[in-house]
């Protein structure tokens, strides 16, 4: 029987369909490189929005899949950019990528890190031990960098924010402990004073002068011519010339109420007044103590203003009543002025210069003879009679002296200054003819008198807030008398270079100055005199570094700014936070207005 073979028998293929290939399509771009701004090519680039770009460069390395010790790099915002650019321009032109320390390192942007909020993972590398923190963790500098040199309070960003809107910064600059960046450089504090006048919508600004031209100008005048003298002056006791601090004398707190003290101003004087329509042509009038501002203004820290009234050929210049001229500021030019402050009502601004105008006015009264006979004129105070008439208090011991300056191109100056002494002393026979013939009783020789004004500096607290880093007085006075008066110039200087420049206008031989103290700081109704000393005003002003003649060329440039506008008035101001000068125009209702409403209330 034959054997089967089974043949095996592969099953039949099915019958392959074609391979086919499909060419991609390609977008062209005719206008240019990169994709085409039709729809279809935005379509086609859509994907690729959501791949991050990643810069490569092939010296960089390769890191792990998850390199969980890559520190997180967080985008700063637009503005930090631009510091940083700025900063750093030039100094980082490296290979694209070559700054990146892992291939999968990438920066999130704010909104990114909000939204990965939810994320965490587990970190294992270990942690930099406490030592290496532990200068910084100290007691004494905890919570800060340096913070006793005036370094920012960690956490606490937003308070020194706040300090640096409200006008008050750190005193030393930095974050380590010798004051880190920047120092002490340019530490001055920076406050925003109220403006001395309230600048009306309907002022319009004529000119806007910064102190820096006005120190370029200068300019000479002759001699002034006396016009005529009036009243009478008491002699000064040379007795508060010897006093030191172990002989300290009370001021009388009262000294002053005795007399009537008047210094009207230049419209208000009616004999000033007809100097000018004597004298013709273009004249200038005013008083002693507003043409020593305007002069000094470049010394001026806070802010005052003038009234000025343009009439044909006449300028008139007046201050307000109850304003700047008629108090004394303190330490208006120190690095740290005093500050309105409602923890310390004692030493702010206001209430230091009520008590500066009050101890002015007791130690001017107090340091007069009362004993004995007067310097007395032929011609009394052109204000007697009005005293008299309003039935108050006998005039304080003064001379009104009318002078005139000639200005050049025929402008004339008139002003009424005052003498508030006078002083035993040979005088050389240098007094004025005028003066001389004037005289109609004198105890003492005229060949041996002297004119003197009288002025004081006080004390407040040498170690409160605002006191200028100037020296106690009872501890300095008697042995450095020389270091507390430079202290003085730098702290009050544009207050004495004020009185001096009054002093030299007036033709005082010499100017008496005394230094009162509280006898208590923190009562500022009690006072000691502690010294006296005597200045001449012609040196004394060489001293405080001011030529007159800067101060006559500020006088005239703004006499002949005013000279080329219309008739009208005008307001000069001081800028209260900035070295400058302007002049408005005002209605010329202004001042009238005022008075209304004060009768009104």
């Amino acid at each position: 029987m034959p054997t089967s073979r089974s043949r095996s028998r592969s099953p039949k293929r099915a019958q392959e369909a074609p391979l086919s290939f499909l060419l991609p399509s390609i977008i062209d771009n005719p206008n240019g490189w990169g994709p085409p701004a039709s729809a279809e090519g935005l379509e086609a680039f859509a994907a690729l929005n959501q791949v991050p770009y990643a810069p490569f460069s092939r010296f960089d390395r390769i890191g792990k899949v998850a390199d969980w010790s890559a520190p997180v790099t967080q985008v700063p915002d637009e503005q930090t950019n631009q510091r940083s650019s700025r900063r750093n321009f030039g100094q980082n032109n490296e290979a694209v990528g070559s700054g990146t320390a892992s291939a999968f390192a990438f920066a999130f942007s704010n909104n990114e890190l909000l939204d990965e909020a939810s994320f965490s993972v587990v970190d294992r590398v270990p942690t930099a031990g406490s030592g290496a923190v532990r200068k910084l963790t100290n007691k004494n500098y905890q919570g800060s960098y340096g913070q006793k040199r005036g370094g920012v309070p960690a956490g606490n960003v937003a308070t020194f924010s706040n300090r640096f809107k409200a006008g008050a910064q750190p005193t030393r600059g930095g974050y380590a402990r010798r004051g880190g960046f920047g120092g002490r450089y340019n530490d001055k504090v920076t406050r925003l004073r109220d403006a001395s006048i309230a600048v009306g919508i309907d002022w319009k600004v004529m000119e806007e002068i910064e102190f820096n031209r006005l120190g370029k100008l200068y300019f000479e005048v002759e001699d002034p011519e006396d016009l005529s003298s009036h009243g009478k002056c008491q002699f000064y006791d040379k007795a508060y010339d010897r006093i030191t601090t172990k002989t300290e004398k009370r001021l009388n707190p009262t000294a002053a109420s005795n007399f009537t003290t008047v210094n009207p101003t230049a419209s208000a004087d009616a004999l000033l007044q007809t100097y000018a329509e004597q004298i013709g042509g273009r004249v200038v009038v005013a008083s002693a103590d507003v043409l020593a501002a305007i002069m000094c203004c470049g010394k001026s820290v806070y802010g005052w203003d003038v009234v000025v009234t343009k009439t044909d050929d006449r300028i008139v210049f007046d201050k307000r009543e109850g304003g700047y001229f008629d108090f004394n500021t303190v330490n208006e030019n120190a690095t740290e002025p005093p500050v309105e402050n409602e923890t310390d009502s004692l030493n702010t601004p206001t209430f230091l210069a009520q008590e500066s105008t009050q101890i002015f006015q007791n130690y001017a009264a107090q340091v007069l003879k009362t004993d004995v006979e007067p310097f007395m004129l032929k011609q009394e105070s052109p204000f007697a009679p009005e005293v008299e008439a309003a039935g108050g208090m006998p005039l304080a011991s003064g001379i009104q002296r009318y002078r005139r300056w000639d200005l050049g191109d025929n402008i004339t100056l008139v002003a009424r200054t005052a003498l508030d002494a006078v002083v035993e002393g040979a005088n050389n026979g240098e007094m004025s003819e005028i003066l001389e013939e004037n005289v109609l009783s004198t105890p003492v020789d005229t060949n041996n008198i002297l004119f003197a004004t009288t002025r004081c500096l006080n004390e407040f607290d040498s170690r409160a807030v605002g006191s200028g880093g100037a020296p106690d007085w009872r501890a300095k006075l008697d042995q450095q008398r020389g270091a507390v008066m430079v202290s003085e110039i730098k702290n009050n200087g544009n207050k004495l270079l004020r009185w001096t420049v009054e002093s030299i206008l007036s033709g005082a031989d010499v100017m008496k100055i005394g230094f009162v103290s509280r006898s208590n700081v923190k009562d500022r109704t009690k006072h000691g005199v502690l010294a006296g000393m005597t200045v001449k005003p012609n040196e004394f002003v060489g001293q405080m570094n001011f030529a007159p003649g800067v101060g006559w060329g500020i006088l005239r440039a703004i006499v002949d700014l005013i000279y080329g506008w219309d008739d009208g008035k005008y307001v000069m101001v001081k800028d209260a936070n900035k070295p400058i000068l302007r002049i408005y125009s005002v209605p010329s209702n202004f001042g009238a207005t005022a008075v209304v409403e004060e009768e009104a209330a």
